[in-house]
């Protein structure tokens, strides 16, 4: 069990102490949302090191602890350095622990996913989220943060047709 956690231990610290470059601040002339794509994802520090691979066990499969350690040893790395090219100085250091997603108090909530601590999301087919997909953090979201976290999870993306898959609704509730 040491070596384990001082294997994990290392692969944080490893990642974690990337220095990734920072983007810079948008300027008063940035494009119009509609235009606006979302920064390239990282190809150094945790997103390098760690892979965008899944667990070598299912997550529906695993059991607390060991979730708990996949979580700190992988997706937190890896997830802070893509939050982090959307706003570098937002996501930075403890400012990006496990609140932002989880919310407030999240050991006594046993971590749960959906949080209701994030924003519903509107349904897919609904015209609240047609218009709500120019937005640059929908977009960040879309095309970053959820692809990036299916292929860590082990989850297929979502399929509109089965509507199954790793969506949102994996993290955010569903607006009713």
């Amino acid at each position: 069990m040491r070596l384990r956690l001082l294997a994990v231990g290392a692969l944080w610290l490893m990642a974690c102490g990337s220095t990734a470059a920072k983007p810079t601040t948008p300027a008063a002339s940035t494009p119009p949302k509609s235009t606006w794509e979302p920064p390239p994802l990282p190809t150094d520090g945790a997103v390098g090191t760690l892979g965008l691979t899944p667990p070598d066990k299912p997550w529906a499969d695993m059991k607390y602890d060991e979730k708990e350690w996949y979580m700190i040893g992988k997706v937190h790395p890896i997830m802070r350095q893509v939050f982090q090219t959307l706003d570098h100085d937002k996501y930075e250091g403890i400012k990006f622990e496990c609140e932002p997603c989880h919310g407030p108090d999240p050991k006594s909530k046993k971590y749960k996913m959906p949080s209701d601590h994030l924003s519903p999301i509107p349904a897919f087919d609904s015209k609240e989220y047609a218009d709500m997909r120019g937005a640059r953090i929908v977009k960040f979201m879309e095309t970053r943060v959820t692809p990036v976290m299916s292929k860590i999870m082990g989850m297929p993306m979502y399929d509109p047709k089965t509507k199954e898959g790793y969506s949102c609704y994996s993290c955010h509730p569903q607006a009713k």
